[in-house]
């Protein structure tokens, strides 16, 4: 019995102590620290040199990729990196050489028919040349031989004759004119054919990219934020990878919209890889996009893209490694900070558990700038005083 009360008794003193050593753990003294103001940032390692390996600039029209080389894959001048897919091609250059073969076709047999109704209209135009020369020679405007009225009508007659003249010839200056038309316009089609299977000719021969030196392959990016893919359609010129210099590698990073205060060139960055995130690297923005912009098909929130220096380079320092990075926006100062979650808001604002000797009671306060993990106190809050971790119930 008596080793049954001591147990208890030590019981009931540990549960004494408990809430005392708790409140301890819980609370905050209020002080200055070096306070650094971060601005969050994601992205990525590129090289601050590359060849840039594109679409075809010769081919005047999209293709169709059919392959490309693995990502990161080392290659050798001349080998090959991507191809494009002819079949489709191919198949349009048959038509627009049966469509061209059909137009020279249709040429010849026009120009036949115009020389023969040209012929036709020669031989009427000789036919009244004749009768009209008939006419004038053998006419007889005598009265002693003929009548008056004999004579009259031979005069009409060769009025006729060249009325009907001048209507061939008439008729013959509009069919120049509309079957020159005509042949103009089937070597115009038949140019455009011609055209087209030269284009044609030029893709075909050049459905092979190969690499112009020795390096590393990396593949591009576009604004959907997708790498190309066999089946995609291109455009050329269009940029499908890239063969970085890795000796100088840089930061590509985005910053969300609302998150980006205070940016300017030349602010320090700390960064890590997310592959090794226990070291921590520098640099400096070195370029900062004046606007924000998408990253991410439909995805509206938009993101400031900044392009940052590297102070240390090494082998460890490979495009297409993700990090997460910290720019810091403000210098250092000595300012009265607390931790971001030992403030709470109601409807009157920004206030803290202040600790006294009667309790905890609620005391407001102005903040000023905040990173991470604490936040200014520009008023409200004295050095030395303490403040509660966790909300604590009944606040005086």
């Amino acid at each position: 019995m008596k080793y049954l009360v001591i147990v208890v008794s030590a019981l009931l003193l540990t549960a004494c102590s408990k809430p005392d050593e708790v409140a301890a753990e819980l609370t905050y003294t209020v002080k200055t620290a070096p306070f650094k103001n971060y601005v969050e940032a994601k992205g990525e390692l590129i090289a601050a040199n590359e060849t840039v390996i594109s679409t075809p600039v010769s081919s005047r029209g999209p293709q169709t990729l059919a392959w490309l080389l693995p990502e990161y894959s080392q290659v050798k001048k001349g080998e090959v990196i991507a191809r494009f897919d002819g079949r489709v091609m191919s198949k349009q250059k048959r038509e627009s050489e049966f469509s061209n073969q059909k137009v020279s076709q249709d040429l010849s047999g026009k120009n036949t028919e115009i020389d023969t109704r040209r012929k036709h209209l020669g031989f009427d135009m000789e036919i009244v040349e004749e009768e009209k020369q008939f006419a004038e020679n053998f006419s007889i405007d005598d009265d002693r031989i003929i009548s008056k009225l004999e004579i009259l009508e031979q005069a009409q007659k060769v009025d006729y004759l060249n009325a009907k003249t001048a209507y061939f010839n008439w008729q013959s200056a509009q069919f120049n004119s509309s079957a020159q038309g005509e042949l103009d316009l089937l070597s115009m089609q038949s140019q455009q054919h011609q055209s087209k299977i030269n284009m044609l000719d030029g893709n075909l021969s050049s459905l092979e990219v190969v690499a112009p030196h020795d390096g590393l392959l990396t593949h591009s990016v576009d604004w959907h934020g997708e790498k190309p893919r066999a089946g995609q359609t291109l455009w050329p010129g269009q940029k499908i990878a890239g063969l970085p210099d890795t000796s100088v590698m840089q930061i590509k990073l985005f910053v969300k919209e609302r998150e980006a205060i205070n940016l300017q060139q030349d602010q320090v960055i700390e960064f890590s890889l997310i592959s090794t995130p226990n070291k921590t690297f520098t640099g400096k923005i070195s370029k900062l996009a004046p606007f924000p912009k998408s990253i991410k098909r439909q995805d509206p929130q938009k993101y400031y893209e900044i392009t940052a220096s590297i102070d240390e380079q090494g082998d460890h320092l490979r495009p297409g490694l993700k990090v997460v990075a910290n720019i810091v926006a403000d210098q250092p100062a000595e300012k009265l900070v607390v931790p971001k979650f030992s403030v709470f808001a109601d409807e009157e604002g920004a206030y803290v558990q202040l600790k006294t000797p009667s309790g905890y009671s609620k005391a407001p306060v102005s903040l000023g700038a905040s990173n991470l993990s604490h936040v200014e106190i520009v008023k409200g809050l004295s050095k030395g005083d303490v403040i509660a971790l966790v909300k604590q119930e009944g606040t005086l």
